[in-house]
């Protein structure tokens, strides 16, 4: 089958699977109204798809098809804002996705019923809403995130399959052939007395002992666990053109957040392609002083293409310690580690805060400077409940304004800088700068800062 009519064919069936899947969750009359008006959208669309190539025009009024599922896509958006996210009923979810699914093919067909291939700015916007459906709404819903998966995929088989170079591939080749890595702000100096340790070559059993002593673990940094990974060897992810390649082109959506920290005023989030973001915010072009950070992203759940260039550390899988200071932050047991990407450039910063996993922090592109206090540590000073949010696992200090890296941004006076960079003189604490290939073992519970020096690239593993 021709990769058009494949992506036609796919497209067909998906909706005809929305339309005789069983009714959603209606004892909510509003969410129950809007699945019937998507029903019919997606009625309608089948009948213009079945009139593709026939002489006889169908009688859909297609601007008002339009219009019902944008109306649809916005309805359920909005309940996104009127619900804590984890309290959203699970019906505004599926019917988000299933109205973005919905408009996605709807786009096709009006690209594809006249030619054989998708207009780049289509593709664009099919690629956006597939996306959205995946990170806004997890993909909800009878067809899911596999469908969204292999429909993205035969969208690429069909753009691979136009003569001449597609689109994509001219961008790339226009990309720079690596990141530039070096550190532009300086690299701070470490205390010989206070560097974490580096090891290499511990077994599994060398590294469950350490966990398990008879004292609390310290951080460590390990040289040899990461070796092999193909995003530091054969698939580079130091490469531009590679990860281009690996989002679309660079059409993939991830969340960035804007701002140096997430406990800054005008600190935000957007939903940008990752072609932007990298030419926006990590290329030396560039050049704005905003600073956009993906950070603590499932980027290899929603890109399974750059999974494959990581595994998870054995480590990962050893009997571990709980919460050394306090069983109340204690978190039930994770089947597999949580994996999550940290990407930007140089000046992007995680503030001083503390998890309940133990984590491995891997360093695949660039420099990272971390320091890190012990969980009895009495100068965190972390905050309190903020706009209904509990933030006490994250510090009230801000390490880069304290050391004089970074301008305040909250307004504390000099003596005030003075006291807290006194107390936290006094502490216990660890330090290091993360090169490629390394990994750092962050024990559960240890406050953390992290600091890119250069274009940065990590991925972390929790796990308890």
């Amino acid at each position: 089958m021709a990769p058009r009519d494949e992506v036609l064919s796919w497209y067909r069936a998906a909706t005809e699977t929305l339309i005789s899947a069983p009714a959603k969750d209606d004892r909510d009359p509003e969410s129950a109204a809007v699945n019937v008006l998507l029903q019919r959208q997606a009625k309608a669309l089948l009948v213009i798809h079945d009139a593709l190539g026939d002489s006889s025009p169908h009688q859909v009024n297609e601007s008002l098809l339009t219009r019902r599922l944008s109306d649809v896509v916005s309805i359920s958006a909005s309940k996104f804002y009127a619900y804590r996210f984890d309290l959203l009923p699970c019906q505004w979810r599926q019917i988000h996705t299933d109205a973005l699914i919905l408009s996605t093919h709807h786009d096709v067909l009006c690209s594809l019923g006249q030619n054989a291939w998708l207009a780049d700015a289509v593709l664009d916007g099919v690629v956006e809403k597939l996306d959205r459906a995946v990170i806004t709404a997890g993909g909800a819903g009878v067809l899911g995130t596999a469908w969204v998966e292999k429909t993205l995929r035969l969208l690429e088989d069909l753009c691979d399959a136009l003569p001449g170079e597609p689109p994509a591939a001219k961008r790339a080749k226009r990309a720079h052939a690596h990141f530039a890595l070096g550190e532009p702000y300086g690299r701070p100096a470490l205390s010989p007395d206070r560097t974490c340790p580096a090891r290499s070559g511990w077994s599994l059993a060398a590294f469950e002992r350490y966990m398990n002593g008879d004292t609390s673990p310290r951080p460590v940094v390990f040289t040899d666990l990461v070796a092999a990974w193909p995003a530091l060897t054969s698939r580079p992810w130091k490469s531009p053109c590679y990860l281009l390649s690996r989002t679309f082109g660079g059409r993939r959506l991830v969340p960035v957040e804007i701002g140096r920290s997430y406990v800054d005023p005008g600190w935000g989030q957007e939903l940008v392609p990752f072609g932007a973001f990298l030419s926006s915010y990590v290329s030396p072009e560039g050049g704005g002083e905003e600073v956009g950070y993906l950070a603590q992203h499932d980027l290899f759940s929603q890109i399974p293409s750059l999974r494959g260039d990581i595994c998870t550390p054995d480590f990962c899988w050893s009997s571990v310690p709980m919460h050394p200071a306090d069983p109340a932050r204690n978190k039930a047991p994770v089947d597999v580690p949580l994996v999550n990407a940290w990407f930007g450039p140089a000046r992007t910063i995680t503030p001083l805060h503390t998890d309940a996993y133990h984590n491995l922090l891997v360093q695949v592109v660039g420099t990272k400077y971390v320091r890190l206090y012990p969980p009895w540590s009495k100068a965190m000073r972390p905050r309190g409940e903020e706009d209904g949010v509990d933030m006490s696992n994250t510090s009230s200090l801000d390490v880069g304004v304290l050391e004089g890296w970074d301008e305040d941004a909250q307004g504390m006076t000099e003596e005030e800088r003075e006291a807290a960079r006194s107390e936290l003189e006094s502490e216990e604490y660890w330090e290091c700068v993360l090169e490629e290939g390394d990994t750092l073992l962050i024990p559960m519970g240890w406050w953390h800062y992290v600091r890119s020096l250069s274009v940065s690239f990590s991925v972390s593993f929790w796990w308890n």
